[in-house]
């Protein structure tokens, strides 16, 4: 389940030296909310919503960066899942717990093409942290995305041709990682929010990808 909620949500988002980029990890809140309650009851989709997700009806993600490498711990109710970025190939692997399969997507390709980014006029504070915008338009949706360059700060070279999720051309207009994502596209309303953080040293050994009896590759992106 995990891996097919990963596929169906997951949607990836400075000018700093390589020194100052942030390192630690930032757990996010996942709501997949209502994207059309004129069609859609709220109360059957929040229930849907509990039987994916569990009774709290979102999935908390925790990111770990460092450097050019990120993975994330995703919990799903009782279940859990992994994502993570391999800075040598590109490519993104999806797996659940104790699973020995895994689902690769290329991080350098995406089909959602980027129209532009442009600075918007909503503010909102996160973690006590006030944060500005942006807004990500595609042809298949729209992003706005909180931050405060101040914070988080990451260098987008890390992550040159990082394609998928417009991440590279995030980070090059932030100079910083994302405190809360909205997403909005066709039947498709996703908010990411974060909920905690920790800047601390990560071991190298954290973002090592398990050796898979199958990788399946997804071709969709």
């Amino acid at each position: 389940m995990i891996r097919q909620i990963l596929l169906i949500f997951m949607t990836l988002w400075s000018f700093v030296s390589y020194g100052q980029s942030f390192e630690g990890s930032i757990t996010y809140k996942m709501e997949a909310l209502n994207p059309n309650p004129e069609m859609i009851p709220d109360s059957i989709w929040k229930e849907g919503m509990k039987s994916q997700l569990g009774e709290k009806g979102y999935m908390l993600q925790k990111y770990f960066y460092k450097k050019g490498n990120y993975i994330s711990e995703i919990q799903a109710g009782k279940e859990k899942g992994y994502q993570a970025y391999n800075p040598k190939n590109g490519l993104l692997y999806s797996w659940q717990e104790k699973s020995d399969t895994a689902v690769t997507l290329n991080s350098k390709k995406y089909m959602d093409e980027l129209i532009e980014t442009i600075d918007s006029e909503k503010s909102d504070t996160i973690l006590g942290i006030y944060c500005k915008s942006i807004i990500v338009k595609s042809k298949m949706g729209e992003m706005t995305l909180w931050y405060n360059s101040n914070y988080f700060k990451m260098n987008s070279k890390f992550y040159k041709g990082h394609k998928y999720g417009h991440w590279e051309a995030i980070l090059k207009k932030t100079g910083c990682l994302p405190l809360k994502i909205e997403q909005k596209g066709f039947m498709t309303y996703i908010v990411q929010t974060a909920v905690e953080f920790e800047e601390i040293p990560v071991d190298d050994m954290k973002f090592d990808i398990p050796k898979f009896k199958e990788i399946i590759e997804n071709s969709l992106n």
